[in-house]
């Protein structure tokens, strides 16, 4: 069957994980720290403190996504109950925040290039601008170059467990979101900014071995093509990527 991204972000965490344990496990040393920050070329030992604590954080919040795609504003609970609604909203705009900053922590800790053009897509998501305008600058939104301040109210008759309206009472501006759509945009670009994090550290680690580097990234590669559209069958041989084109 089909795998839906939030799924593949943890696919992607869980090889990454595997690849850069065994990276650091592979040899001991009095100097723990000091050899992983050898191995991956990283600016200081603590990096890698902060690497692991940032695979946690983007777990973590990719179990707040997947409840949310389960249960949607309502929550598994049989009761229609409005503040559990609001819980679920704030938390799920800001599990997505997390899960960004997360990923664009190892982004920069593995010294990856153009940071600031990856940052900007993720801010270009209409689930970030969301989560900025309702779940944490609701009365004081400012528009970069502006100096007036904006404020959004969700519709309390409009929620629906995966769509929502919130206007401006400024200027009685609406916008619609699907949840849906919008956490699948999030989660393709986690996936996508994850799989160039594995591409450069692969390359870091077997500078000059393009045969291992090919290699490795092999079961990369073959995530992209799920993230692109393939199948991805996990068997007890393995996994199998079914690729199909319709023309």
């Amino acid at each position: 069957m089909k795998t839906d991204m939030v799924d593949l972000v943890n696919l992607i965490n869980h090889r990454f994980i595997e690849f850069t344990r065994e990276q650091v496990f592979s040899k001991e040393t009095d100097d723990f720290l000091g050899f992983a920050q050898q191995k991956f070329k990283l600016n200081s030992k603590n990096d890698w403190n902060e690497i692991i604590a940032s695979e946690d954080i983007l777990e973590d919040s990719n179990e707040a996504l997947k409840s949310f795609l389960k249960f949607g504003l309502s929550g598994p609970t049989k009761y229609n109950d409005l503040g559990e609604k609001y819980l679920r909203l704030y938390g799920v705009l800001n599990a997505v925040y997390q899960q960004q900053q997360a990923i664009l922590h190892i982004f920069k800790l593995f010294n990856c290039p153009n940071p600031k053009f990856i940052k900007q897509e993720f801010n270009n998501l209409t689930i970030t601008q969301a989560r900025h305008k309702l779940g944490a600058h609701s009365i004081n939104y400012t528009i970069q170059g502006d100096s007036e301040t904006e404020m959004f109210v969700p519709v309390r008759l409009q929620f629906d467990d995966y769509e929502l309206t919130y206007f401006n009472p400024k200027n009685d501006e609406s916008n619609n979101i699907d949840f849906k759509l919008t956490i699948e945009e999030h989660s393709k670009l986690i996936c996508k900014t994850y799989l160039l994090i594995a591409n450069k550290v692969i390359k870091t680690v077997y500078k000059g071995n393009i045969s291992k580097q090919e290699q490795v990234l092999s079961g990369f590669n073959n995530l992209e093509k799920v993230m692109n559209g393939a199948w991805l069958v996990q068997g007890q041989n393995g996994d199998t990527i079914i690729n199909i084109k319709f023309k």
